[in-house]
């Protein structure tokens, strides 16, 4: 049986009302901490653009497929900081693209930030029925589709819908934190016969910087995502050699004994401007006997030159000197 059944017809069965963990989810956060949070727009110092590709449990037909691009700066003459963002979520026959805009007020004290933020983002999700297949479905002819259940399409619907999002932060140079949740109005995707619903997700973040030598550094990670139902729960730490090439390692699961992935993560910088990132799921749970791991690469582009008045963005890049 596809992989894209499982996925969507024990659910879709239910019928009138779908919801559950619908949201993509990344093993880098801390290289786009907005992608999450509304509050962290512009505490980059400067325009700062983020990409990153995710292909999720390899090897397994209709397996999930992530694309994200952000892009964000501070507006020192409002306080505050604004963003927007696109995102392409791949799930076997379902498809749920986004479009958003965060907005945030940030109160400076000395070298530290407190900010809160608000979001908005269009929710489209589209089905493709003729992917689907069911047990008692007749397909014999491939240009005829009849899946025998009132409640599934035989051809592609989409329909759309507005979430909203709410976040805190917090930033000092050996700090950074905040709270945030997605959501917040549950929004929901309404199809003939059937209701698309996504619950409110509420996250947690905290990563240190902590110097360990003259040139090295160590940065402690945590991270925590909730419906309220179930969390996951990531932690670990990343090792950084003159602020220019990092590697870590990071321990996902989820409440409970049960163990999702082990991250393997590293990256540097190309230049002054540019970095780039990788990290490598190492599955833990049962799915590891049917699929290869998952992959993640993200290039972060910030443009390091203060835009108007404000604080001035931290150096990030260290060129090599001679010894």
């Amino acid at each position: 049986m596809r992989l894209r059944l499982l996925l969507l017809l024990p659910i879709l069965s239910l019928g009138f009302m779908v919801s559950g963990q619908q949201l993509s989810r990344y093993s880098m956060p801390w290289l786009d901490p907005v992608q999450f949070n509304p509050a962290y727009a512009g505490l980059d110092n400067s325009l700062s653009v983020t990409g990153t590709y995710r292909s999720q449990w390899n090897g397994l037909e209709g397996a999930p497929v992530g694309q994200r691009l952000s892009a964000h700066l501070p507006v020192y003459y409002l306080s505050g900081g604004f963003g927007v963002e696109v995102e392409l979520d791949g799930l076997g026959a379902r498809n749920l693209n986004s479009f958003g805009a965060s907005y945030n007020y940030q109160l400076v004290r000395g070298q530290s930030v407190w900010s809160v933020g608000i979001s908005a983002r269009m929710l489209q999700l589209s089905l493709d029925g003729a992917a689907l297949r069911t047990p008692t479905g007749n397909y014999e002819d491939p240009n005829t589709i009849i899946h025998n259940d009132d409640l599934l399409p035989t051809n592609q619907v989409n329909n759309s819908s507005v979430a909203l999002g709410l976040g805190l932060f917090y930033q000092s140079p050996s700090l950074e934190g905040g709270l945030s949740a997605r959501n917040l109005n549950a929004p929901v995707i309404a199809f003939p016969g059937l209701d698309y619903g996504l619950g409110r997700q509420y996250h947690a973040y905290l990563q240190l910087k902590l110097d360990l030598l003259s040139k090295w550094e160590v940065l402690p990670v945590a991270y925590a995502v909730s419906d309220g139902t179930q969390t996951q729960i990531s932690g670990g730490a990343r090792f950084r050699y003159q602020e220019n090439i990092y590697a870590g390692l990071v321990y996902r699961g989820h409440s409970g004994p049960t163990s999702d992935a082990l991250v393997i993560t590293g990256g540097f910088n190309l230049n002054d401007k540019l970095t780039v990132a990788y990290a490598y799921d190492l599955t833990l749970s049962q799915l590891r006997s049917v699929e290869d791991g998952s992959h993640e690469i993200t290039l972060k582009y910030n443009l390091h030159k203060r835009i108007g008045a404000g604080v001035p963005p931290p150096i990030i890049y260290y060129p090599r000197t001679k010894e």
